[in-house]
């Protein structure tokens, strides 16, 4: 409940606006290859510029769950970092990922925000 105040009071502080919702499992599925995806993800392992990881669905603006759906981003040296650097993308972080899907499960990233401090991740 404290995340979830202390994400509105942050939003109230930015002039109203509320964070971005990250797309649902079923719209990351249904979307087309080169279309523009924002997702939450977990990450489970990197190796220099791939990351794995799980989609995470967004239960509240402080909590998401599992949903045991594996993908890869490619997130090269010089990618847009925000909340964070690209050396804190380890196995734990949540990412708020902007990207475009490349093929079923993968996603190029053009942005990436690392919410680790402010969303708690728990199992469905």
């Amino acid at each position: 409940m404290k995340y979830v105040l202390l994400i509105l009071t942050l939003a109230q502080m930015m002039g109203g606006h509320v964070p971005p919702v990250p797309m649902t499992p079923a719209q990351f599925s249904s979307a087309r290859i080169g279309q523009n995806v924002q997702i939450a993800v977990q990450v489970t392992g990197r190796n220099r510029e791939t990351v794995s990881g799980e989609l995470l669905r967004q239960k509240t603006p402080a909590v998401s769950l599992r949903t045991g759906r594996h993908i890869t981003l490619y997130f090269p040296d010089g990618t847009p970092t925000v909340m964070g650097t690209a050396a804190q993308v380890q196995p734990g972080a949540v990412l708020f990922v902007y990207g475009v899907l490349t093929k079923p499960g993968f996603v190029d990233v053009k942005r990436l925000v690392i919410d680790s401090r402010f969303v708690h991740v728990a199992s469905p």
